[in-house]
């Protein structure tokens, strides 16, 4: 049996790399987790020069998802494709949840792997050692970002 398919990632914010964004593949593709999360470059009705109306509005509007937003995304996706294992395991060390189903995970064998118990049966070893390597990755990747971010001088 190979492993579900994984549906749960944990991304640098491109534009921030300090941030963490996350997400949740469904029937309509990625989406941001939770549901009501909103990460990236938005637009604002006041971001829109006011004179615009009509046509030139939407122009503008357009112009910027593309030259703004869509690259922004697509940065998001290029890291989750390059990488879903990695993108998975941060998920699982960043929100202690199942990198599969999203439930909590509460013992420490799920959370070395990043897979609950139930969506760990019939997961074959390999595919395991590999998860539990990248959330160790993750763990170490976080913990550098923690360290790199303090200010200069304060103490751990």
């Amino acid at each position: 049996m190979t492993a579900p398919s994984r549906s749960y990632y944990a991304v640098p914010d491109p534009a921030d790399p300090t941030a963490m964004t996350y997400w949740r593949t469904g029937r309509r593709g990625l989406a941001m987790w939770p549901p009501k999360a909103r990460y990236g470059p938005l637009l604002f009705a006041a971001d829109v020069p006011p004179g615009l109306k009509g046509l030139d509005r939407e122009a503008f509007i357009r112009n910027w998802a593309a030259t703004v937003r869509t690259p922004w995304q697509e940065a998001v996706n290029a890291a989750i494709e390059i990488d879903p294992d990695g993108c998975a395991a941060m998920f699982a060390v960043f929100m202690t949840r199942c990198c599969y189903c999203g439930r909590r995970l509460t013992d420490p064998e799920s959370k070395a792997y990043g897979i609950g118990p139930e969506c760990r049966r019939g997961v074959p070893a390999p595919v395991l050692a590999a998860m539990a390597n990248a959330v160790g990755r993750a763990h170490g990747l976080h913990v550098q970002t923690a360290k790199n971010a303090r200010p200069e001088g304060a103490t751990p």
